[in-house]
């Protein structure tokens, strides 16, 4: 509704605009000024980091959210005293758990910290993959340096891997510190109201589209509300993030009816919402987005129970709420596509039916190293009425290319063999499979399972491709 897209913008001074005339730890400082008492500071012409908001009040001031680096943090903090004349910090509120909003919370030990229960809930459970995302950080490290020595030196890609590069190395550095993390102080669960003089901050629960402790926080002295990482309809840069998923994930816990709620209290006071900012720079939401999303949820968390009382099938529900049949104003805007739909299909049919998804537990066995004997209990579940799972090739192929995605091809091949032998008439899950096996170097096995694709459909193209590029190296 304000912002407009930051990179190359000289200095400017004024309301509502951003300037970037100083730099933190090697990346761009941007402070945009919302209003004589309010300012969003952030890092970067070009990642899609967090923008932490500031509130001078009569009673202190008032930080949502942290960028998720203790070293960065704590030069913001300086930056936030600086623009707002003041010291006295009081709140700091989580927009919700994820750790670039929370990792942070350590620079403002002195403050109440403020979040919904569920965040602290999620922040108290031991850090997951750790160890995967140290290893990621440190080959990115490693690969950054030569992408960018390709690249111009004075072209949009090269600053913008730079960026990342010098972002890269904070996050590595905050990650092998391994701090204990700072956990709210003052919980709610529905909403609450935070008095502090002159102004008045309104919580919501929100959860459910990003995560399950999502809040909304409205301001109505300053006509502000802030939606975290919930939502956008237009994009500032080509690197939208966190903003770019609005789904219903399986196992997030999740209140529609309240949720719903919330937001149509929310929605009641359009008119005194003069401004919709979410919890990272590069991406804006207006009213209508949020109308467009509010309809959304509500469609999808009423009708998909109520289809499934109906009898239908989950085919029958993936033809019903196609996303370009059902929400044509949604196709292609941020947030919604294909994969994104699915998912959320897949969660409330889940919720409906209270079937677990057999793709997710085959991924989380693989993934533990679980012996066959686990595999094939779950497996016994497809031919027995009622079951426990329902079983989906598409859903089990993803999960393969997940495990591709993070270089293990050994899960991979395991986890995509059993989408073939369940689903054996398909070519695409032997497709898959051969794909798999070459990345684990049995380029072997990988022509007998192309050659068996193409058997099952002879128009694949990429299963020709592949072949003629695998018997080519063979010789």
């Amino acid at each position: 509704m304000r912002r407009v897209s930051l990179v190359g913008l000289a200095v400017l001074i004024a309301f509502g605009a951003a300037h970037a005339a100083e730099e933190v730890l090697g990346l761009p400082l941007h402070v945009e000024r919302l209003n004589p008492k309010a300012v969003r500071v952030w890092l970067g012409d070009y990642l899609s980091s967090t923008a932490t908001v500031a509130l001078s009040t009569s009673n202190g001031i008032v930080v949502i959210d942290t960028v998720g680096i203790p070293k960065v943090d704590q030069e913001l903090r300086q930056v936030i005293a600086r623009e707002l004349g003041r010291s006295d910090f009081k709140y700091l509120i989580n927009t919700h758990e994820h750790a670039d909003h929370t990792g942070g919370n350590s620079v403002y030990a002195d403050c109440t910290i403020v979040a919904h229960q569920l965040c602290l809930e999620a922040m108290k459970r031991p850090l997951q993959h750790r160890e995967e995302a140290l290893r990621w950080h440190r080959e990115s490290l490693e690969d950054l340096p030569r992408q960018i020595k390709k690249l111009p030196a004075a072209s949009p890609e090269a600053k913008k891997l730079k960026e990342e590069l010098v972002h890269q190395g904070l996050n590595l550095e905050a990650l092998q510190a391994n701090l204990p993390p700072k956990l709210p102080t003052r919980t709610f669960a529905d909403q609450m109201t935070l008095d502090l003089g002159d102004t008045t901050l309104e919580l919501y629960y929100a959860g459910s589209t990003h995560t399950a402790s999502d809040i909304f926080i409205f301001i109505p002295q300053h006509g502000i509300l802030m939606t975290g990482d919930t939502m956008a309809d237009v994009w500032l840069t080509d690197t939208p993030g966190c903003l770019a998923g609005f789904r219903v994930n399986s196992g997030v816990p999740h209140d529609f009816p309240l949720l719903l709620q919330n937001w149509s209290l929310l929605l009641a006071k359009r008119d005194q919402i003069k401004d919709l900012i979410p919890g990272h720079w590069n991406g804006d939401i207006s009213i209508k987005g949020f109308e467009d999303r509010y309809r959304y949820i509500k469609a999808m968390s009423e009708g998909i129970p109520q289809a499934v009382k109906e009898g239908k099938t989950l085919e029958d529900l993936f033809g019903d709420f196609r996303l370009s049949a059902k929400f044509p104003e949604l196709v292609n805007s941020p947030g919604f596509n294909g994969q994104n739909q699915a998912v959320t299909i897949l969660s409330l049919y889940s919720d409906a039916t209270g079937l677990r998804s057999a793709a997710e537990r085959l991924y989380e066995l693989i993934e533990q190293g679980a012996p066959e004997d686990a595999i094939r209990e779950v497996l016994a579940e497809r031919d027995r009425k009622p079951g426990k799972y329902f079983f989906l090739e598409v859903e089990i192929n993803g999960r393969g290319y997940v495990f591709l995605s993070q270089d293990k091809p050994r899960e991979a091949v395991r986890l995509l063999k059993i989408n073939a032998d369940l689903f054996p008439i398909s070519w695409n899950a032997y497709d898959s499979l051969a794909e798999a096996h070459m990345k684990n170097g049995d380029n072997v096995e990988a022509i007998k399972l192309y050659e068996k694709s193409l058997e099952l459909n002879p128009d694949n193209k990429n299963g020709k491709e592949m072949l003629a590029r695998l018997r080519a190296g063979a010789k």
